[in-house]
């Protein structure tokens, strides 16, 4: 991964000429203290600077990345650039004007520092600036950037600064460069000076290990420059959001991959803010398909992170990702959910359409009350799918069984069943299941009878087995008497028998006699026979030993119960 940021920089040199570039403050258009920019002018003679002036300006992200040179530095001292914050305190933007004194210029930085803060307090007076403001120094009307003694001091500085540090693995000394291969000048410490470079995660430096490397291992110059321009463009066009997770998309290619990552910018300003919906239905689809047809890419690395203070995390980096896997992904998926969503919609009068969401939907998640899918399990099935690796059915129903259960108690005797929770997992396991990834149990006797084969056959072997289906008709018959029984009484106190939908096999056989006795009570007990009879014979076939957990069981009526309503469920209530 540290190599494709190389090779990212390397492609970008010509667009990232100046190094080491921080934004210091972006989304602006959101911020509710506006950044604004204190302009000091100062003309140089014979390397003694005299104070000429000092104007407000607006604060602009675009001039930040070309001309304020900002790069933020230590609590204390001298600035490390000739553009930075302006501190609360006279004794802190004195010590930050000693940047002039580092770089060779002499000034009364006593003099200057007053000047700024008078100039300041004005401006606060007047509500001209708020928390938020930039101080940037113009030497004879030059923008830091276009400060050479500023650019090459700066860059020969840190890396001074990396080849001191004796108390690392690596200082500077002739090696091997971890990054280009050459034997060149190599640095140690890069970790201090760039956040986002570590080797304590698989596959960010292969054949490192993180145990001795730490963070701390020898890149030269170029190498050192290059992985901060990858870096940059990362920020500027290859940072996503991948539901709800921050997420970098590295093309790796042995072709041309300045097009590449001039097609990703394009793409990127396109779509900024919006939401796209020409024949896909969120980014992520969008995002997927778009990298799935770059010609020019051999592969992608796929790398969620998130920033904790100082620290940068890798949650989860997947490597060498082909570009046909993400193209039968994005046909798979939309398949499933075209043939799922047409199934719904002959029922379902609304516009409701479920998608694959690796099971991030707000009902699904877990909380601080409820169980479900974790961040944990989010990248465990991302992982997966993107490998092709199996992940097991019953895991995966048993988390969502936990959230759905509990949100089934909260519903007391009002017979409700958390359809969307249940219809977004069938759908979920339905596209694994076509995905070919997911383990599951076999089982049961060839089925040469097939009550309601419209239904079942049209999820092709998903109900791969009598008890299954047997549960899902058991599931609509239950929904079915539970709408009956609240029109009648305005309660339902058959709920109590379903536990939550917490069952095994014995319980399921008690549910369908007490379902049949209280049929009988209410005076329907000839009502639905075909589901009745449907129910019996798959019973049959299924056997005395289901293959199915308590879970899997409470799931499968879940699924019959959401789905009652469908056309292909219904017959009339009087038995012929």
């Amino acid at each position: 991964m540290i190599v494709s940021l190389i090779q990212i920089g390397r492609a970008t040199r010509d667009v990232y000429t100046i190094p080491f570039v921080e934004i210091p403050y972006k989304d602006v258009s959101e911020s509710k203290d506006k950044p604004r920019l204190i302009v000091v002018e100062l003309a140089n003679q014979d390397d003694e600077l005299k104070f000429e002036g000092v104007y407000l300006a607006d604060y602009s992200v675009e001039d930040a990345k070309n001309k304020y040179f900002f790069r933020s530095g230590k609590s204390k001292g001298a600035a490390p650039t000739l553009s930075f914050k302006l501190p609360p305190k006279s004794s802190t933007l004195r010590e930050r004007l000693k940047v002039l004194d580092n770089l060779g210029y002499r000034v009364n930085e006593e003099e200057l520092s007053i000047r700024i803060e008078e100039f300041a307090d004005r401006l606060r007076k007047e509500k001209a600036i708020g928390k938020n403001v930039l101080v940037v120094l113009k030497i004879d009307g030059k923008w830091p950037s276009e400060n050479e003694r500023l650019v090459t001091g700066f860059i020969e500085e840190t890396l001074r600064n990396l080849g001191d540090n004796k108390f690392r693995k690596f200082w500077k000394v002739e090696s091997i460069c971890h990054g280009c291969g050459q034997k060149k000048i190599v640095y140690g410490g890069v970790g201090d000076l760039l956040k986002f470079y570590t080797v304590d995660k698989y596959g960010y430096a292969p054949s490192l290990n993180p145990k001795y490397a730490w963070k701390q291992y020898g890149l030269c110059k170029e190498c050192i420059l290059d992985l901060e321009r990858g870096k940059r463009a990362v920020d500027e066009f290859l940072k996503w959001n991948f539901y709800g997770k921050e997420f970098w998309l590295l093309p790796v290619s042995t072709g041309n991959l300045r097009t590449t990552l001039e097609e990703f910018k394009n793409f990127y300003s396109e779509i900024k803010g919006k939401s796209h919906k020409e024949g896909y239905e969120s980014i992520e689809d969008r995002l997927i398909y778009e990298a799935s047809v770059r010609e020019e890419v051999t592969f992608y690395h796929f790398v969620f992170v998130k920033a904790e203070n100082q620290a940068f995390r890798i949650l989860l980096h997947i490597e060498e990702v082909l570009p046909s896997v993400l193209a039968q992904y994005v046909y798979t998926k939309r398949e499933v959910e075209d043939d799922f969503n047409n199934f719904l919609h002959e029922f379902i009068n609304n516009n409701e359409s479920f998608r694959f969401n690796f099971f991030t939907s707000p009902d699904l998640k877990a909380t601080k009350q409820k169980q479900g899918f974790t961040d944990e399990d989010f990248f465990m099935l991302v992982d997966k799918v993107f490998r092709r690796s199996p992940v097991d059915e019953r895991y995966l129903i048993s988390k969502a069984m936990s959230r759905i259960s509990k949100d089934m108690a909260e519903t007391g005797e009002q017979g409700r069943i958390p359809r969307w929770s249940v219809l977004e997992t069938l759908l979920s396991l339905e596209f694994l299941l076509k995905w070919g990834i997911l383990k599951r149990k076999t089982g049961g006797v060839e089925m040469n009878s097939s009550p309601y084969a419209e239904f079942f056959e049209r999820h092709g072997d998903f109900f791969n087995h009598p008890a299954k289906r047997a549960l899902v008709l058991l599931g609509v018959i239950v929904q079915k008497f539970l709408n009956y029984q609240y029109k009648e009484r305005n309660s339902t106190p058959f709920m109590k028998v379903l536990k939550n939908l917490r069952l095994d096999q014995k319980d399921v056989q008690s549910i369908f006699t007490a379902l049949q006795n209280k049929m009988n009570e209410y005076g329907i007990g000839h009502w639905w026979p075909e589901l009745r009879e449907g129910i019996s014979l798959y019973f049959i076939e299924g056997g005395d030993k289901w293959p199915l957990s308590p879970d899997e069981i409470g799931f499968y009526i879940a699924v019959g119960m959401s789905l009652h309503s469908h056309p292909v469920f219904g017959e009339r209530h009087e038995a012929s």
